[in-house]
């Protein structure tokens, strides 16, 4: 049963545009306070990594480290472009144009957030409290940028096959948000990020990926005008 296409496109718009408005919110009050000018949240940022520092455990040490390092831009982008050929219906020019639209979404969220990481400058943790090697400034946080980034486009992208499956969809996203979640908790556990490193890091994925999707099915109601809506996912 097919639905009216305006009804449903403007719903389909406005969720992730709210979501997208509320999230860059979030990461400009964090990176007032990441650039210095407002530091509101250096007492939160202390006190986390410091009860941190003083509980860390080897064995939990190595856990973290083997699973921080699944999280980089050189392993993401080449993963979603390969997801989107697999996970796409359709002939091969087709599956390549989605792979090529959700590789750039994530490969320019990649360079947005060294832009960003380069014109805030924040200092990370003290070096001594490190357990593994760091370089670059510290906010936002490179590995749970490119963590939200990859994880939140490759549930995307399966969820577009299970559309008509809700349990399978949910557990696509909720295993996509633990996995974000558990980058973000290494980073700061290790030392190398403050807590609101790794939160604004979020704030931005999810305020890129909201957009990017915005922009796709405004540009896809705009293809639609006048031809008869189709019920496929977008």
């Amino acid at each position: 049963m097919h639905e009216t296409a305006e009804p449903e496109t403007g719903g389909r718009v406005l969720a992730p545009a709210v979501v997208a408005g509320v999230a860059t919110l979030v990461f400009l009050l964090l990176m007032v306070s990441a650039t210095g000018t407002l530091p509101w949240t250096k007492g939160f940022d202390l006190a986390v990594h410091s009860w941190l520092v003083a509980h860390r455990c080897a064995a939990v040490v190595s856990f973290a480290a083997t699973l921080t390092s699944t999280a980089s831009s050189a392993f993401a982008v080449p993963a979603v472009f390969l997801a989107a050929i697999a996970l796409t219906r359709g002939s091969l020019g087709a599956r390549l144009a989605r792979a090529a639209w959700v590789t750039g979404v994530v490969g320019l969220g990649v360079l947005c957030r060294y832009g960003l990481s380069a014109l805030i400058a924040r200092p990370r943790p003290p070096e001594a409290d490190w357990a593994v090697t760091a370089s670059g400034q510290s906010f936002p946080s490179g590995h749970t940028s490119d963590a939200i980034l990859a994880a939140g486009m490759l549930a995307w992208l399966a969820a577009q096959r299970l559309h008509d499956r809700p349990v399978l969809r949910a557990t696509v996203w909720i295993v996509a948000g633990t996995y974000v979640a558990a980058i973000a908790w290494t980073r700061v556990y290790l030392g190398v990020h403050w807590p609101t490193d790794v939160i604004g890091s979020i704030a931005f994925g999810t305020a890129w990926l909201c957009g990017a999707l915005v922009v796709r099915r405004a540009l896809l109601s705009g293809g639609r005008s006048g031809a008869k809506p189709s019920s496929a996912p977008d």
